[in-house]
């Protein structure tokens, strides 16, 4: 959610304060007539009213706006920069204002006066085009570590009659620091036109080395315009998180290893699978799809293929958090085991093979439902390293690839990956 304005005035407090100001110049209007008919009493009592109607709007509406003009000006203050051109002005307008106050000149003043004035003028224009302004950022379904992602950011101009020109746009981190794998906080987008009431997308290409979380918290919006001499910026307030799965590895040599993590498992009796199991005489209500043509001919009487039976059989990972040495070594593992556990989900997904999940501290059963597997992508994205044992291997199904940084004393229902120790899936066990 957006954050709060502190500096934000509720339209119905501007309506009551503005009623009751009305009154207040009514009440203090009757004074003065009260007063001219030489009625003392009533001018006082009215003067006195219309007083604590003037006070109520001073003390709940004017510190709100005063306080509003602060922030903003604030706000504004800290991206205000001099350009080269904008110095160089500034350096003659000096100049211009030292020479006609030595010389009295009246063509100096006059031109110290226009140059003054298209200072203030370009304060305001540069005002007028930053505000009224609205992003929105779309981002791809899914964001891998090491792929490009492309987004589409939207900007809008919600002014009813003024356009806003040469607009730079960044995303605005979270700290100074520069952020670690990505250079999403860092590109720049230029706006050159939007006119009023209207909306431009630009997309940009952008990349993220490592899984995460990265919040959105608002975007640094920029602009030169109209003169060039000075850079001028706001804040639009944004409120959302960039999730990254891991990393995508090739499972291929995992499965050759480990057949049974296909997931799916012919049987050896009539079905609707893709082998051949039998063939046989037809029989009425036989698709005629299946008719033999090859032995129909051989046989002369008309033969139907029986096809074997595919059943889903799923599969279960077990990934246990748990790391007994925190150095860079075994964090580099435990990334990899992150990417491999990652990658089978995905293998799986788009295979549209039911599969499980168990870390000890999230379970997931996905059976091609996009929300589930989405759910279980975010936990690996944001996983970290535990330093308790969270997943019980006695718990697991039969068969289940347990992903572990420990000794597992035997006590596993199924094949075991030491990734504290793999080099690769070469260290299968």
């Amino acid at each position: 959610m957006p954050k709060p304005n502190p500096g934000r005035v509720p339209i119905s407090q501007v309506i009551w304060s503005t009623v009751f100001l009305l009154i207040a110049a009514a009440l203090a209007l009757l004074g003065a007539m009260a007063r001219q008919q030489g009625q003392i009493y009533a001018s006082v009592f009215l003067s006195i009213l219309s007083l604590v109607f003037l006070i109520v709007v001073s003390v709940t509406l004017v510190p709100r706006l005063v306080l509003r003009v602060r922030l903003d000006f604030l706000n504004r203050l800290q991206f205000f920069r001099f350009t080269r051109r904008g110095a160089f002005f500034v350096l003659v307008v000096v100049l211009v204002a030292l020479s006609s106050l030595n010389t009295g000149n009246n063509l100096l003043i006059l031109v110290l006066s226009t140059l003054m004035a298209a200072l203030i003028v370009s304060g305001l224009i540069a005002s007028v085009v930053l505000d009224g302004l609205k992003i929105s950022l779309r981002a791809p379904d899914a964001i891998h570590a090491g792929q490009k992602a492309v987004f589409m950011l939207t900007l809008q101009n919600l002014k009813r009659l003024f356009p806003s020109i040469a607009l730079k746009l960044k995303s605005r981190k979270e700290d100074d620091r520069e952020p670690d794998g990505t250079d999403f906080f860092v590109q720049e987008k230029m706006f050159p036109f939007i006119k009023a009431g209207g909306t431009l997308s630009l997309p940009f290409q952008c990349s993220f080395e490592r899984r995460g979380i990265f919040p959105v918290t608002g975007f640094e919006v920029r602009t030169t315009f109209p003169f060039g001499f000075f850079s001028r910026g706001r804040d639009i307030e944004a409120a959302g998180n960039i999730v990254v799965y891991p990393r995508l590895r090739d499972v291929a040599q995992l499965a050759l290893l480990h057949p049974f993590l296909e997931g799916s498992q012919e049987k050896n009796r009539r079905g609707a699978g893709g082998s051949l199991y039998n063939i046989r005489l037809y029989q009425p209500g036989d698709d005629a799809r299946h008719v033999h043509w090859k032995s129909t001919a051989k046989t002369g009487r008309l033969m139907v293929r029986d096809l074997s039976v595919e059943e889903d059989q799923p599969v279960s990972i077990g990934f246990s958090t748990f790391l007994p040495v925190l150095s860079p070594a075994a964090l580099g593992a435990f990334e990899a085991a992150v990417s491999y556990v990652a990658s089978l989900c995905h293998h799986y997904y788009r295979q549209r093979q039911i599969f499980m999940f168990d870390s000890g501290e999230f379970q997931a059963r996905v059976n091609g439902q996009e929300e589930n597997y989405r759910t279980l992508m975010e936990y690996l994205a944001s996983v970290q390293p535990s330093k308790e044992e969270k997943l019980n291997p006695a718990n697991q199904s039969p068969g289940s690839v347990l992903f572990t940084a420990v000794p597992t004393s035997g006590a596993a229902r199924g094949p075991v990956i030491d990734y504290l120790s793999w080099s690769g899936v070469e260290d299968v066990v």
